[in-house]
């Protein structure tokens, strides 16, 4: 089956981000049936113990992670695959999600906390509030392109440049998008499925 073809999002003005983010999965994945995001799942991401938690949440039905979370964006991950309860959200958060970068490298620490931001989003009000307070201070401290080029989180970005109107937040999710199409001219797997679960977290709410 041919691959769709890919739009550049900065020169493709007519979808809208969840529409976008699906073609861009799309232009990798070819489709997206819960059989499709398996085999990806189990062949070239079998390493990821987040790939996995990320293709159950698309309906992929597969055996969890063999080891227990280690981290938090596991932690996260875990229970939006409904393998269990997620954690009390953080009150009064003004910063990250997972605390502010103190050592190691800075590219391992954004993309932790990228993908909390993601899984966050869709884990109930408290964590959503979470994911947004996140997003803002990663928007005035960190540069998109410290992470390791998976767009985690762009539909947040995108979503809060639609709620305040500050097009900084639009800007940053394109650059997420772009930073994970460059390099072949589509996403990678794994991309590929952030991408999808983004379009559909968008249209979730």
């Amino acid at each position: 089956m041919p691959r769709l073809p890919y739009r550049h999002p900065m020169t493709d003005p007519r979808p809208a981000w969840p529409e976008r983010l699906r073609r861009a999965a799309l232009s990798t994945l070819v489709d997206d049936t819960p059989a499709r995001i398996a085999d990806l799942a189990t062949g070239s991401l079998n390493d990821l113990p987040v790939a996995r938690l990320l293709a159950i949440t698309l309906g992929a039905k597969l055996d969890p992670p063999a080891r227990e979370p280690k981290s938090l964006d596991e932690q996260l991950w875990s229970a939006l695959a409904g393998l269990c309860e997620a954690p009390l959200a953080p009150g009064s958060l003004h910063g990250p999600i997972t605390g502010e970068y103190e050592s190691g490298a800075i590219e391992v620490w954004t993309e932790t906390e990228l993908a909390c931001v993601h899984a966050a989003w869709s884990l109930g009000p408290a964590w959503q509030q979470a994911a947004c307070e996140s997003a803002r201070w990663l928007l005035g401290n960190i540069q998109p392109d410290n992470a390791t080029n998976h767009p985690w989180a762009v539909h947040a970005f995108a979503k809060l440049a639609e709620e305040t109107g500050n097009i900084e937040f639009d800007l940053y999710a394109q650059t997420l998008l772009h930073n994970c199409i460059v390099g072949q001219g589509r996403p990678d797997d794994y991309s590929a499925l952030i991408l999808l679960h983004a379009s559909r977290a968008i249209q979730a709410g």
